[in-house]
């Protein structure tokens, strides 16, 4: 064998590596693009659900003081159906509620005051206190007094989700009086 035909086959072999690393490099940044992808895609998804929950939960939350305000009708306390909301028929108004709120008055809405998680309880609260966590999520529901039989609730959950951007889940209920 000639020293011409060694170095030519060298040469060969180190082509061959150079391509074959090219299509790994290619293989695996293609993984990683679909992996950060599925990641992102993950969070979006989770954060989407846990708005929906929230959104559900200030429906829930409206139509348990409106329960009160039967019940406390019907204990000869006072109040009525939508009492606690006090707005005339075709009127309406934003709140803040949780699942602390059992009594009224209401706490109106105000867009920069965001809900707290309590990692213990796994429950979002409006105040802050040692142990919580802040979120981005902010709820608005706005109850509106269709007629005197008739309580119209939509709940909307907001959250950032870039610098200048926003994203909603909104979710809306309608309430009969079921006490005449």
């Amino acid at each position: 064998m000639t020293m011409k035909k060694i170095f030519e086959q060298k040469g060969q072999s180190l082509v061959e590596v150079m391509v074959a690393l090219f299509v790994l490099t290619t293989g695996l940044l293609g993984i990683l693009t679909l992996l950060a992808q599925s990641i992102h895609t993950s969070k979006m998804i989770s954060t989407e659900t846990t708005a929906t929950y929230l959104a559900a939960e200030g429906i829930e939350l409206t139509k348990n003081l409106i329960d009160h305000d039967v019940y406390y009708q019907l204990a000869g306390f006072g109040g009525g159906w939508g009492n606690c909301f006090g707005l005339g028929t075709g009127t309406s108004r934003n709140y803040e509620l949780d699942y602390a709120q059992t009594s009224c008055p209401l706490p109106a809405y105000s867009a920069s005051d965001f809900l707290y998680y309590n990692p213990a309880t796994h429950l979002y609260s409006r105040t802050n206190s040692a142990g919580l966590i802040l979120t981005g999520f902010t709820r608005r529901i706005r109850v509106t007094i269709v007629n005197s039989a008739e309580i119209d609730v939509q709940s909307s959950v907001y959250w950032p989700t870039g610098a200048f951007t926003t994203q909603s889940v909104d979710l809306e209920d309608q309430f009969y009086n079921w006490h005449p």
